[in-house]
């Protein structure tokens, strides 16, 4: 991919996960009458969104807005309880387990990873330091954001892309949908009952998105990707200390986050995609800061989240593969059934699912 492509590429993705935030921000200043920092939030889902739109088209990414809309409020209130949230997230893991079965698992991926902050930290609403997880206005506020973030690339990334046609999404075979959907179920419910359970990780959405993004299916190679991030997030830990030595203000902090989020996407799109982990960690962490002292905070919070998502992601895969090996030998079938015959083969645009997560 040329220069130019990539920077286009970049300050398409850009805006589109940006203008959302922008919108419900003067949304919310006029009618309450100052903004509201919760309105940000907006270009999580509109991150969801984009990967919906790429990976399936319109329909798809329209039905994935209304999702997120729907379970916003349902993920703050769920997020109360351990039981509730790890019950929550596992019926998520579930269905995105359906999804590999039709190829659609990476990008449906983004929705139980984009809820995953509310449902461990939801942002605060009018400067209270505590969120009321029960509050009426406040939840159909937040789904309010959640929808007009999602249904904002639905409706834009198609007419931009409308001469533009990419592959299909590659169906998975019903054996190996199995292994990846009980392999990301049981993790992901176990490590948020954990993270819920200890509320100082207030960034322990980190540790869901790990093992959402790492987690293979099939014949994937898991062992080099893994050290790959592991590494690169080590390397990002040590510019996030710096950044919190030296910064004194919030705004640079989130300059500084954007700066690094570009950054980070152009060595997506590029040779050197080690460089998309080094920096998309002070990224995450200056852009989720609420505070100063949180940069280095979930800085922190994230190198620990990589180490240990990415040592349960190649246990797991270990597993996977002792029992690929049994099925094989006791003669499992592999091929493809009629279920996904058929079902994809309406042509949609599609740039960068990837750079989305």
């Amino acid at each position: 991919m040329s220069m130019s492509t990539r920077v286009k590429l970049v300050a398409l993705i850009v805006a589109i996960t940006l203008i959302p935030a922008v919108v419900m921000l003067v949304v919310t200043a006029v009618a309450l009458g100052q903004p509201q920092s919760a309105a940000t939030w907006a270009s999580l889902p509109a991150i969801a969104g984009l990967a919906a739109v790429v990976a399936g088209g319109r329909r798809f990414a329209v039905i994935v807005a209304f999702v997120m809309s729907f379970l916003a409020p349902l993920t703050i209130v769920a997020g109360t309880s351990p039981v509730s949230g790890a019950a929550l997230m596992a019926l998520l893991a579930l269905t995105v387990g359906r999804l590999s079965r039709f190829g659609l698992h990476r990008s449906a991926s983004m929705v139980p990873v984009m809820l995953a902050w509310p449902l461990i930290n939801p942002p605060a609403w009018s400067g209270q330091v505590v969120v009321d997880r029960d509050d009426t206005v406040y939840l159909l506020w937040m789904a309010g954001i959640f929808f007009v973030g999602a249904i904002f690339p639905a409706i834009v990334v198609p007419f931009l892309l409308r001469n533009r046609i990419l592959p299909k999404p590659q169906p998975h075979t019903r054996e190996d949908a199995l292994v990846y959907t009980v392999m990301i179920t049981v993790l992901v419910t176990v490590s948020t009952f954990y993270v819920l359970d200890h509320p100082e990780m207030y960034g322990g959405a980190f540790l869901i998105a790990v093992l959402f993004m790492l987690a293979p299916i099939g014949d994937t190679q898991t062992l080099r990707p893994t050290l790959v991030r592991i590494t690169g997030t080590l390397a990002g830990s040590v510019f996030i200390l710096a950044i919190v030595a030296q910064a004194n203000s919030l705004l640079v902090v989130y300059l500084i986050g954007l700066v690094c989020i570009v950054i980070a996407l152009m060595a997506r799109f590029g040779s050197r995609a080690w460089l998309y982990f080094v920096f998309m960690l002070p990224a995450t962490a200056c852009l989720n800061s609420t505070t100063l002292a949180q940069v280095g905070q979930l800085g922190r919070q994230r190198v620990i989240d990589n180490v240990v998502g990415g040592a349960l992601i190649l246990l797991a895969s270990a597993l996977a593969i002792a029992y690929s090996n049994w099925a094989t030998e006791h003669g499992h079938a592999h091929d493809e059934d009629p279920e996904t015959l058929g079902l994809l083969d309406a042509p949609h645009p599609a740039p960068a699912a990837e750079a989305a997560s």
